[in-house]
């Protein structure tokens, strides 16, 4: 998919999670006051759910986190190659340990200094964890709408998609993606207009 089809598909998908497990706190459509400290925690976790949503195509230099990230994006296209670790499971624990771990070095040296990490930046700071997870999750499975499909299954190159039949999938860029987007939105926006008319 294109980035920008990735970022409405994460973003719309990061409403609905949102919506069904108050990660963020009470919706904005149930809340009887709209305290700093919830708008706060909502820009955080939509801000992460973008970016993980846009996150694995930092493999390929001519996408939209290629862009900005320049000469790093193309040392890891040539090196890994477009669609492989980043679209992977195995790509997805790497980089959930590598947060995990670099979250309790930055505790263990503040410990040292006898600092303490202070819960609302811990809260902060799985909430980013969790947004970019669901972001890069989101991305994986959007991709294997495509013809392309992903190697789910990384370092093995046998890539898969949904429909598995690659004929019931689209090219990305053509005008299928289009549709099956801002169907996915509609559904979910129709969805949230209803919940709000419920309550």
């Amino acid at each position: 998919m294109q980035g920008k089809s990735h970022l409405l598909v994460g973003l719309t998908a990061g409403i609905v999670l949102d919506s069904a497990i108050h990660l963020t706190g009470d919706p904005l459509t149930m809340a009887k006051t709209v305290p700093l400290a919830l708008l706060i925690h909502k820009a955080v976790y939509y801000w992460s759910v973008g970016f993980g949503s846009l996150l694995p195509d930092i493999d390929n230099a001519r996408s939209t986190m290629g862009h900005k990230f320049g000469k790093i994006s193309k040392e890891i296209q040539h090196l890994a190659g477009h669609r492989t670790l980043f679209h992977s499971l195995l790509g997805l624990a790497i980089g959930s340990l590598l947060a995990i771990g670099l979250e309790q070095v930055v505790i263990y040296l503040m410990d040292l200094r006898g600092l303490e990490f202070p819960a609302l930046f811990v809260a902060g700071s799985h909430l980013v964890f969790f947004g970019i997870l669901f972001g890069c999750i989101m991305h994986i499975f959007a991709d294997s709408l495509t013809l392309g499909g992903v190697p789910l299954f990384w370092p093995s190159h046998k890539r898969y998609g949904f429909p598995p039949n690659p004929h019931m999938r689209f090219r990305t860029g053509t005008w299928p993606e289009g549709v099956i987007v801002w169907s996915f939105m509609i559904v979910v926006g129709i969805g949230i207009w209803l919940a709000v008319l419920v309550v």
